[in-house]
Formats: structure tokens, C-alpha cells, sequence
């Protein structure tokens, strides 16, 4: 599903420069991505918004990022350290710790499966376990190796702890939360965590927020939202509904100088 093309081709409709790359390790893009950080590729981003800045083509007053997802915490970090970043577009975002998430995705898909009590005890047991030992260091002599093999690395460190509660505090730019409602992987409480977060806690004077009914995860139309659903799906395009949304909130924040 090709989110974020879509959105990007949203954006340009609106008469916007949309600038859009694939992350580390993914795609064309070089590096590994087990061994970068959160905060590598929030890092990556700002690289990118100045080249945009320093382009006589881009007025750098108006650079936004938008990130989906994980992409999300990295729009909000990169934010947070750069004031080259004029805007903020956060969709479907965690607004927990990425361990706190890690454990509510795993009861959701355990109670989906209609597992035992002793069963998804068990599970979360594990899971808990491999938290705490990626998180502190010790303790993978509980951890079966394989398991061990695929989440002892930066990449899954630095997610576990990442809090955006900690990064919201000190962003200054205006910001737009959009959330699928049907969303199921981060349901859409997240979301009002998150503006709740960003309207006490940081520096912004914009904090505005839009729920789109009808959608889920992928930003397209759904029935339950659950990821079970997705193969099932006949339309593959971003909601209109979605488009729109950021579309009136960057010409609204953002409007063209005159001439």
C-alpha cells in the first residue's frame, strides 16, 4: 500500500513541494537498518529538510515534515531539534512508549485469536521478558536465541524506549494529529493522548487534530480495521478524506505570500 505516495501526491495537488525518500536500510536508501536508531533517522530527516532549506526553489519558512506511524515519532523528534521545521503533520501515532505499544498490539492480536489465559500468560510473559532484557542488557539467558537474534539490536532499543511524551514538550511548531478511527494497530485513543500532550506540555500555540471515520492503518476505506482485513480490500488509495484534511490545514497554516 503505497501511503505515503499517496499522500505526497495530496500534498503537490495543493500546490505544495512534496519531497518523500525511503528510510534507511529500505529501498534505495544505503546503511542498515538494525543497527540505526530513532534517533538516526530523525537525524536523516533533518539532513533532508536542509537540503530543502538551503534550495532557492523552497521557501525554507514553510518546510513541513509528516511522518505515518513510527515515521510520526520521527517527524516529532526532528522537530523538536530543528527550527528549520516550520510544521509538524503527525498520523496515526503511538502515544505511548514503544514497549507499552508492543505489549497492547500483542494482547489485541492475542484476544483475537482466542487464546487460553494460560496461553496468552504465557506470551506476554515471554514478551516481557524480551523487553526487559533489550531494554536493560541482561537477563537473555531466558530468551530463546533466535528470538534473541532478531530483537537484540539498536534499532529495537531505541523503539522500546522511545517516548513521545518526552519529545512533544519541546516542539514549538504548529501541529496537525490526524488518526484513522478504524485504526487497529494504534487505535485512535493514542491520538487523544497525544494532542492532550501537546496542548498542556509544548510550546506550540497550534495544536489541532482530526479523526477520519471509515478508515483504518493504511488510511483506506475499511470495515473492522484489522489487519486481517487488509488483503481483503479492493480500494487501495488514500482516503480522500485524509488528503483533504492536510491539505486545508497546510493552506490554512501555510498560505502562499502574496506577490
Amino acid at each position: 500500500m503505497p501511503i505515503l505516495a499517496n499522500l505526497a501526491a495530496g500534498i503537490s495537488q495543493a500546490g505544495f513541494l512534496a519531497v518523500r525518500y525511503d528510510k534507511r536500510g529500505y529501498g534505495q536508501s544505503g546503511g542498515r537498518r538494525e543497527s540505526a536508531t530513532i534517533s538516526d533517522l530523525s537525524d536523516d530527516l533533518r539532513a533532508i529538510v536542509k537540503w530543502l532549506s538551503d534550495r532557492k526553489d523552497v521557501d525554507s519558512k514553510r518546510i513541513v515534515v509528516l511522518g505515518h506511524g513510527e515515521g510520526a515519532w520521527l517527524a516529532l523528534l526532528a522537530a523538536s531539534r530543528d527550527r528549520r521545521i516550520g510544521g509538524v503533520i503527525s498520523v496515526d501515532a503511538p502515544s505511548t512508549t514503544g514497549a507499552e505499544l508492543a505489549l497492547e498490539q500483542q494482547q489485541h492480536a492475542l484476544d483475537r485469536l482466542k487464546a487460553t489465559p494460560a496461553e496468552r500468560q504465557q506470551k506476554i510473559d515471554l514478551q516481557k521478558k524480551i523487553q526487559a532484557a533489550v531494554l536493560s542488557g541482561k537477563g537473555w539467558e531466558d530468551v530463546p536465541p533466535d528470538l534473541r537474534k532478531q530483537a537484540d539490536t539498536p534499532w529495537t532499543q531505541s523503539v522500546l524506549s522511545f517516548d513521545p511524551a518526552r519529545v512533544i514538550e519541546d516542539v514549538r511548531q504548529p501541529m496537525l494529529f490526524l488518526h484513522a478511527e478504524l485504526d487497529r494497530q494504534i487505535p485512535v485513543t493514542h491520538v487523544e493522548r497525544l494532542v492532550d500532550l501537546a496542548r498542556k506540555e509544548s510550546k506550540s500555540k497550534s495544536v489541532e487534530v482530526v479523526t477520519v471515520r471509515g478508515v483504518n492503518h493504511l488510511l483506506v476505506p475499511a470495515v473492522t480495521g484489522e489487519p486481517d482485513e487488509y488483503s481483503s480490500l479492493g480500494e487501495l488509495n488514500v482516503s480522500k478524506d485524509v488528503t483533504g484534511a492536510i491539505q486545508a490545514w497546510l493552506t490554512k497554516t501555510f498560505p502562499a505570500p502574496r506577490r
